[in-house]
This record gives C-alpha cells, sequence and structure tokens, in this order.
C-alpha cells in the first residue's frame, strides 16, 4: 500500500515522528487537524514547555493552542533564559485570576527557569500546585525583599507543596528565622541553596515529612546560632540526603556529624565538600560516622581539602592507608594545594535528582583503595566539573577524566592550564553532551586543540548546542582561528571580568564570524565602563549580523549601561523597526535597565 497522506500513517509511525519534535510543534502542526490525529498526539497536551519559543511563537502558543489545551496541561515550563520576560508576560496575561490552578485546572508541576525580581507577582497564585520548580536568573541578583517573598510563599503559606526546588545562585537563600513556624507536612522532597547551615535546619523544622532533600549550603557565619541540630527538630522519614558546599568553612565535619546522626532513616548519604577539616580525611571518622546510621546503605562523597602550600604535590598515601583500614573503597589523588578523595565507583542511579561530580584532571595519577571499583563506568552522572587549579597539565590528563564519564550532559572546565597542543586519545565519546562551560584558561590563552576537539567534532559531542566562555579566551580563540566557524553551536553564553579588558569593535566583529548561527546570546560582564563607549553600535552589531537571533541579553554588575536611542519610546519604535526589520513593535519585546538590555524577538 502507498501512503499519500501523513494522516493514512500508523499511529506508532507518527508517534515516532512526534519524538524529533517540541511539544509546540507538534500541538501547533496536528492539534486541530482531524479528531484521530488529537487523539493520538492527546500524550503532548500535557506538558507544555515552552522556554525555546520565539516572541512570535509564543503569542500564537497563548493566543491560539492555550484555550483548546488548557484543561489538560498537568506540567508547564516558563523560562527568562531563552525569552526574556517571558514569566512576566504570562503573569500579566493571567492577571484576572487568583491562582495558576483555575486557569490550568490540571496543572500539578510548574518549572520557572531564571526567575527574576520582576517575576514574584506569580508566586501568590501557586497555591494547589504540587511541584514548583525555580532555578533564579544568574544574570541579575536577587534583592532582599523577592527572597522575603520566595521565603514567605515556599516555605512561610499554607500552600501544600509536595516537592520544592529553588536554585538560588548568588548567596544562597536566608530565610527568616523571626517568624511563626509554619509547617508543610506534605513537603517530600526539596532542592535547595541556602545561605547558611542555621537555614537548612530551620527547613528541617518546617518540613517535618521530607523524604528526599538535596542541599547546598553556600557559606560559613561567625554570628550566633539561630538553630540546632537535635533529634527533635530532624525529619523523621528522610532517606536520601545530599550536602555540598564550596565554602571551606561552611560545614566542618563535626557539624555533619551532628547532623546526619539524628537521622537514622537515612538510606543514601552523598556530600561533595569543599573544606579545611583534616577530619574528612580521616578514613575512622568516616566509620563512627556510618555506624551511627542503621539503615545506611549506600555512602557517596566527594571532598576537596585544602592543606597544601603550593611547593610541591601532597603524599595521599597515608590517606589510601587509613582509608584501607576501614574498607571504604575511595581514589586519592592531590596537586599541590589540594588533597582529593572520592568514594568509588561513581554509581548515582540510585538517586532520583540529576548528580554531579567535582574532580580534577590529577585524579589520573590517584591512588586508590580498591582499583576494580575504580575502573567501573560512571551511572547517572548528569553534569562534570572538572577544575585544574591552574596548574600545568596535559590534554590527555582531561581526556582521561572525560572517558570515565560518558553520559554527561553539562561539562564545566574551569582554571585550565593545558600546555601541550596535541593528544593521543582517539576514543572519546559524548554522546549526551549538550551545554560546555569552559572558564577559564590561565592567562586567557586557551588551549586550542582541546578546544577544538570537544567543540568541532561532532563524531564526539554530536548533541553539543551551549558554549559558555570567557570574554578574553574566546577572542584569543578567533584571533588565532580567522576562519574558523562554529555553526554548531546554537546559544553563547559570554562573560568578562576586569582581566579581560575593553570590548572592542574589531572583536566583536571576530566573534560574531565565528558564531553565525546563535539563537540565543547572553553576555554579562563586571563592568559597564568595559563598553558604555562603543555599545550601542555593539548591540546594533549583533542584532544584524545574527538572521536566526531568538534572545540576546546583556548585564553588568557594576555601573550602568548608557543608551540614548533607546530610552525615549518613540525613538525606540523607531530603533526596533530599523534593526530588527519588523512592521510592528509588538512582535519584539525589549527590556531596558541601568544594567540590563534584552530583547526577544
Amino acid at each position: 500500500m502507498v501512503v499519500s497522506k501523513f494522516e493514512q500513517l500508523p499511529d506508532e509511525i507518527i508517534l515516532d515522528v512526534c519524538l524529533y519534535l517540541r511539544p509546540f510543534e507538534i500541538i501547533d502542526g496536528f492539534g486541530q487537524l482531524n479528531s484521530r490525529l488529537g487523539r493520538t498526539i492527546s500524550q503532548f497536551r500535557r506538558h507544555s514547555d515552552i522556554h525555546h519559543l520565539t516572541l512570535t511563537q509564543y503569542q500564537r502558543w497563548y493566543s491560539h493552542l492555550l484555550p483548546y489545551t488548557s484543561k489538560y496541561i498537568t506540567k508547564l515550563v516558563l523560562s527568562n533564559w531563552n525569552a526574556p520576560g517571558e514569566i512576566n508576560l504570562f503573569n500579566q496575561s493571567t492577571k484576572d485570576y487568583h491562582t495558576l490552578r483555575e486557569f490550568l485546572p490540571s496543572l500539578t508541576q510548574l518549572r520557572l527557569i531564571d526567575f527574576s525580581n520582576d517575576d514574584v507577582d506569580i508566586l501568590p497564585k501557586l497555591a494547589m500546585i504540587d511541584k514548583i520548580l525555580i532555578d533564579i536568573d544568574a544574570l541579575r541578583p536577587l534583592q532582599h525583599s523577592t527572597k522575603l517573598l520566595l521565603d514567605r510563599y515556599l516555605f512561610c503559606s499554607a500552600f501544600p507543596f509536595k516537592e520544592i526546588r529553588l536554585w538560588v545562585g548568588h548567596n544562597g537563600i536566608r530565610l527568616q528565622h523571626n517568624t511563626d513556624l509554619i509547617i508543610n507536612p506534605y513537603l517530600e522532597q526539596l532542592t535547595i541553596i541556602v545561605a547558611h547551615i542555621d537555614d537548612l535546619i530551620l527547613l528541617f523544622k518546617r518540613s517535618p515529612n521530607l523524604i528526599k532533600i538535596y542541599a547546598e549550603i553556600n557559606s560559613f557565619t561567625s554570628d550566633e546560632p539561630k538553630q540546632y541540630a537535635t533529634a527533635e527538630v530532624m525529619p523523621k522519614k528522610l532517606t536520601d540526603f545530599h550536602i555540598q558546599t564550596n565554602d571551606q568553612k561552611a560545614l566542618t565535619f563535626d557539624d555533619l556529624f551532628v547532623i546526619v546522626i539524628h537521622i537514622p532513616t537515612i538510606k543514601l548519604l552523598s556530600l561533595d565538600i569543599e573544606t579545611t577539616d583534616m577530619d574528612y580525611a580521616d578514613g575512622l571518622c568516616w566509620t563512627l560516622l556510618t555506624s551511627r546510621l542503621p539503615k545506611l546503605t549506600r555512602l557517596y562523597f566527594r571532598t576537596r581539602i585544602w592543606m597544601g602550600t603550593g611547593a610541591t604535590c601532597i603524599d595521599v598515601s597515608p590517606f589510601v592507608e587509613s582509608f584501607a583500614r576501614t574498607n571504604l573503597p575511595v581514589i586519592c589523588y592531590s596537586d599541590s594545594r589540594v588533597l582529593h578523595i572520592d568514594t568509588i565507583p561513581y554509581d548515582m542511579h540510585e538517586f532520583e535528582t540529576n548528580m554531579s561530580v567535582t574532580t580534577s584532571p590529577v585524579v589520573r595519577y590517584g591512588k586508590t583503595t580498591n582499583p576494580e571499583l575504580y575502573q567501573r563506568q560512571a551511572r547517572s552522572v548528569q553534569s562534570l566539573f572538572l577544575c585544574g587549579r591552574h596548574e600545568r597539565t596535559f590534554i590527555n590528563d582531561w581526556l582521561h577524566v572525560l572517558n570515565r564519564f560518558p553520559c554527561i550532559q553539562a561539562l564545566d572546565l574551569t582554571s585550565v592550564n593545558i600546555f601541550d597542543q596535541t593528544n593521543s586519545n582517539d576514543q572519546l565519546y559524548l554522546p549526551r553532551l549538550l551545554a560546555l562551560r569552559y572558564v577559564r584558561s590561565t592567562r586567557c590563552k586557551i588551549n586550542i586543540p582541546f578546544f577544538l576537539l570537544l567543540v568541532t567534532q561532532s563524531s564526539i559531542t554530536p548533541c553539543l548546542r551551549a558554549l559558555t566562555i570567557m570574554y578574553g579566551d574566546l577572542i584569543y580563540l578567533c584571533k588565532r582561528l580567522p576562519d574558523t566557524i562554529f555553526d554548531r553551536l546554537k546559544e553563547l553564553w559570554l562573560f568578562s571580568s576586569d582581566t579581560d579588558g575593553r570590548i572592542v569593535i574589531k572583536d566583536i566583529d571576530l566573534l560574531l564570524q565565528a558564531f553565525p548561527s546563535l539563537r540565543n546570546f547572553s553576555f554579562l560582564m563586571h563592568s559597564s565602563r568595559s563598553i558604555n563607549r562603543h555599545l550601542e553600535q555593539i548591540i546594533e552589531m549583533i542584532l544584524c549580523s545574527l538572521p536566526n537571533l531568538i534572545s540576546f541579553r546583556m548585564a553588568c554588575r557594576k555601573g550602568s549601561f548608557r543608551v540614548p536611542s533607546l530610552v525615549d519610546n518613540d525613538v525606540r519604535k523607531l530603533w526596533i523597526k530599523r534593526i530588527l526589520h519588523v512592521n510592528q513593535c509588538e512582535h519584539v519585546h525589549l527590556i531596558i535597565r541601568r544594567k540590563e538590555i534584552s530583547i526577544w524577538k
């Protein structure tokens, strides 16, 4: 039989086709053709992820598709990441509703990506939603008032949330300790960055029925403790406990011990700790801790213990012997300043969340208590953080680590100092890698062979689409590879500090020639002084040179942007028509602030 029409295809083949499309494209393309196709694609009406849409697509989704799918939507994703202002636009459109459940009656999960100070009005509308997942905008630090409102509506209201994710990257969230204690007996899973250890203990008091918690403690405070870890305040059902910190004083081993021994229900314990506390390097301390957890089935830890002087490498042999005596399988490795001790194997499949591993290229020279376990391939590790601490390394040191984590989706390379220009590794394959963060190289001199291996080789990273990099590193690269085009990359995040110097037109021109296919471009700089001299011209160059661009965001930490052409509303409309070639300004969403310029089109 010859099939001449799409609707003649069997349901199974139509559903296979849908796997290559986004939910918006499926509903927009097939949603109202006929009743049979409507039934076939009904499952895609339930999950509405619109964070990659153009402004025109978003307007079509809200005006034409949402009216007949709203009653089916169970999961909704809104984002300012690639669609600046989307959360606020959606909230303004639903201002006549007291809650989102009135508008979307089946909604059980809401995710807000790059939530900002402009979006707080959506918080009172979250009643009756089971799962709330909020990631904070990395370009715009939250105001104190916004953090208070997040605390109020997520943890101090009567909303019966069952799962909360609140990822506040800048300083974590400081909770209100002087308010009446409000308990949420329904909260079972929590992912959060808190400011201090006191905030974590307060969350235990507020959520007595927690089952899983994944927490980061941002920093140490010398203030008098406001909360104390006692058996009475600890959750009685907690089974999965992950805790991490990059502050060397935020969590001593004694602090950890006091918290953990009062939660005897823990089955999975995971830690990712940066510290100066040598108790973390003592196998007997870990044996004592685990002996107080009768239901513990698996212990994972990755510790980075600052103890060296920087003159010579740390001898790991005594620490390997310490853990060998306790039968804890670990790998010990070090550079000249930091001792790393990780449990092995890197198998995280028992955790029901995205798990990460922080390690170093010097792990290649480490010593282990169990070689067989160390050789096992990593499992269920979504993100890999690989820090070289600017110590001289070989390309193959880095590739050795990458080969051990073939299923990662995000790779973070920091403080890279690779001095050789060739590699002998032809086995690398990262089939799921979507995003590469390369921050930064020593003296901005990015290692070109290593970078090209990861970014240009589709046989190695076939799904790579996003790059985060320092401005100085990228310009160094573009100047040495003037004819290289990175057309695979669709998203670019640039960061600039004082050491990167001024942002000049000829360098921006090099950058735009190298990345002609960008759909999303974000640029965060330390000070507006580095760009204000040519700001308007640079913005116009970017918008006119990238035909596929959907969103452009520029922000600064210090100072303020000067854009005279965008201050007056009438002049702004003329500018939009001239630069973006649109007849109606409604097709462009423009945000102009002292420290931010964002365009979504």
